[in-house]
């Protein structure tokens, strides 16, 4: 099954720390969850702040790409993500690691994003609700 646009708008959007795309791609009361049990504003201030943690900041940078998503019943999505940080000024990789994410969607918006630090971990919750 392909992965909806929504997502991957979103996970580009977020990468680029371009607030109001990410902010096109969310419903008005959507959850963020981080992890460590942090969260942030609901709907679409939400979602600039998650776009906004991707912006360049003392001179690193983080970008974060798809890698691949399975839909799991209920409108939810599986995501697998390559997370990287970079020094801006020598481009060099500071530290990268792959990470996962669940997506639920209601209405072709995404509903729900939850961040793990690991696809296992993400699948785990998944499984677990």
């Amino acid at each position: 099954m392909e992965i909806p646009d929504v997502i991957t708008k979103f996970v580009s959007a977020a990468s680029a720390a371009d607030q109001d795309c990410a902010a096109e791609c969310v419903t008005e009361d959507a959850v963020f969850e981080l992890p460590g049990g942090r969260t942030l504003p609901a709907g679409r201030d939400g979602a600039r702040a998650f776009a906004a943690q991707h912006a360049e900041s003392e001179g690193r940078k983080p970008t974060v790409e798809l890698q691949g998503a399975e839909p799991r019943g209920g409108g939810h999505w599986l995501a697998s993500l390559h997370f990287v940080s970079h020094e801006v000024a020598t481009g060099e990789t500071l530290y990268e690691m792959n990470v996962g994410g669940i997506f639920k969607l209601e209405g072709g918006l995404i509903a729900t994003h939850r961040a793990f630090p690991s696809a296992a971990e993400a699948e785990q919750a998944l499984a677990e609700q």
